[in-house]
């Protein structure tokens, strides 16, 4: 078998282009470049609309899965942890933040669960340990962070107040 060369990678990538442009669609490797353009750059070059896909090189499973409009982010975009798990799921309206962000830890449980409107946080944000048990837990109003900052001792400070009687 022939080792791919970065003229040959360079081929492919461009009949891929070809092939896919009128879809509207790219389905491309995790590090690969097109047209000799990083990725986001080449999007945000070419104002491309459309759905992009990255597989990750190692098994060609599908790592995130985005959406764009004249170059900018709109729509769900979800990506996945190389053993299939969902790794996150954003939601963008003009290249702006909306709705429910949400990531997950490797192993399937919720790792943050965070609020937007406008590009800006805004409401509950959390974030949980590997475990699912709670990191910390503040509130936003319209991307300015409200009350103590810091992290949240759950079982109500006694393993606090056991460490320094």
């Amino acid at each position: 078998m022939v080792a791919a060369t970065l003229q040959t990678k360079f081929v492919i990538i461009f009949l891929s282009l070809v092939l896919f442009s009128c879809q509207n669609k790219i389905a491309i490797n995790e590090n690969e470049l097109i047209n000799g353009l990083e990725i986001s750059r080449y999007i945000r070059t070419n104002e491309f609309s459309g759905s992009i896909s990255i597989m990750y090189l190692e098994n060609e499973t599908l790592k995130s899965k985005r959406y764009y409009k004249k170059g900018k982010k709109n729509g769900h975009h979800q990506g996945w942890w190389p053993n299939g798990t969902k790794k996150y799921s954003f939601h963008f309206k003009n290249d702006m933040s909306v709705g429910e962000h949400l990531q997950w830890h490797q192993n399937g449980n919720l790792f943050t669960h965070k609020n937007f409107r406008n590009g800006l946080e805004d409401g509950e944000q959390k974030a949980w340990d590997l475990n699912g048990d709670l990191m910390y837990k503040y509130i936003y109003n319209n991307g300015r962070k409200y009350g103590i900052q810091g992290s949240v001792i759950c079982n109500g400070g006694k393993d606090l107040a056991d460490k320094n009687d």
